[in-house]
């Protein structure tokens, strides 16, 4: 009779702790490191474009908030200033996250000097999870 008891309480121990389980295991996190970059600026050029691309691909590259500081600039930009190209850059890292909304986008402004490649910055203006992943 003992035996009973104690075999049933062992198989309703090994049921709940495996419907506790499975739940942990389904909720991780996925990560997948695929970014898509948007350009919101028509006008620019192919290199200048080529320029954001690799800036903001570089995932070791903090683009929060970010400016090149004190550096030498050309005769030009020194004399009359830099000729400042400014864009609105998006960039959504696709499942970030394992629950709806999935994705996150974040928005950037990215201004560049298109006489010079000294001056370039970067300043973050929001942050959004969006649907697009199913």
């Amino acid at each position: 009779m003992k035996t009973k008891k104690l075999l049933a309480m062992a198989l309703a121990l090994s049921t709940l702790l495996t419907i506790f389980i499975m739940p942990v295991g389904a909720t991780e996190e996925q990560t997948n490191e695929d970014i898509e970059i948007v350009i919101l600026n028509e006008d620019i050029s192919e290199e200048a474009k080529a320029k954001i691309y690799a800036y903001y691909s570089d995932p070791d590259h903090n683009h929060e908030n970010t400016e090149d500081g004190a550096t030498t600039y050309g005769l030009i930009c020194t004399v009359i200033g830099h000729k400042i190209d400014t864009s609105t850059v998006y960039t959504i890292n696709h499942k970030a996250r394992a629950t709806a909304p999935r994705c996150l986008r974040k928005t950037y402004l990215h201004e560049v000097c298109t006489r010079c490649d000294d001056y370039e910055t970067s300043t973050l203006t929001s942050t959004k999870y969006i649907n697009c992943c199913a």
